[in-house]
């Protein structure tokens, strides 16, 4: 991968102490690698568990008894902070095994409210779709928040980036698109990776001027495609076709033909691949 022709200079990435954000730092080291950016790490301790916690009816079941018992303050502030030390670690042996530069932020407040704030000055956010429950495919607050407010790039991952499968990139002439179709290139140019380009276009004569427009730009930078056409798509049609293509990265510019606000998240929660999302 070359770089892009906006640089990354710092890559945000949400942590918990989950599987997903496992994957999300080694997608976070790999593109730190290619575009010789830094890492900021975010850990948030959820001041709305820390809340309920404090209520004198709220009781916890352990993993070994079904007696309720109160919520220990104490033992949260402590598996809080244990929480962090781990992340801590697992993000300093990833980033200093590559020379790359990192931090570790750890905040206290909402989490939706603290990630978009941390991120505002990031080039390029990195974060699980999902926690602990791998069955969840409903978006969760924090995720749909996201999704509906940030700018710029955001890269969204359910399990690691698979290697062999093809970039997947929606190209629908909507603004972005050009920018999306460059990111997608840039991905597979160095790699020696495979390109599917999805045209979205409402007739055949818009999907030939989309596909002119597409190689012409591709050609530019010697890379090579292989090229869908979805007519008059709907979102239901626009992630049929998204699932047919693999597992690959999807790179999505948002905006055009649905893909913004509530049909944006359903189309995320339509389909298992990683996404990168150009705003």
């Amino acid at each position: 991968m070359s770089e892009l022709r906006s640089p990354i200079r710092r890559i945000l990435v949400a942590l918990d102490d989950s599987p997903s954000s496992r994957f999300a730092i080694r997608t976070a080291i790999d593109l730190a690698l290619r575009f010789r950016a830094q890492i900021v790490g975010l850990f948030v301790e959820d001041i709305n568990l820390l809340r309920m916690a404090h209520l004198p009816f709220v009781r916890e079941i352990g993993l070994f008894s079904i007696t309720p018992r109160r919520v220990d303050i104490d033992d949260l502030e402590r598996q809080l902070r244990s929480q962090a030390e781990r992340i801590r670690r697992v993000l300093a042996a990833a980033a200093e095994a590559h020379g790359i530069a990192w931090e570790l932020l750890v905040k206290r407040g909402p989490v939706a409210l603290e990630v978009m704030t941390s991120g505002a000055e990031a080039d390029l956010m990195v974060l699980g779709r999902v926690g602990r429950s791998y069955a969840q495919r409903r978006l969760g607050a924090t995720m749909r928040s996201i999704l509906l407010q940030r700018p710029g790039l955001t890269f969204v991952l359910s399990a690691e980036v698979p290697k062999a499968a093809p970039v997947i990139v929606l190209y629908d002439g909507s603004e972005g698109a050009d920018q999306a179709l460059d990111i997608a290139a840039t991905l597979v140019a160095s790699d020696d990776g495979r390109l599917s380009v999805v045209l979205i276009a409402e007739s055949r004569v818009a999907s030939q001027t989309l596909h002119e427009d597409a190689s012409r730009r591709l050609a530019a930078r010697s890379v090579n495609a292989d090229y869908r056409v979805v007519r008059h798509p709907s979102l239901e049609g626009i992630a049929w076709w998204i699932r047919t293509l693999g597992s690959g990265l999807l790179v999505l510019p948002c905006g055009g033909h649905g893909l913004q606000g509530e049909g944006l998240c359903g189309l995320v929660e339509a389909v298992p691949n990683p996404i990168l999302l150009v705003k």
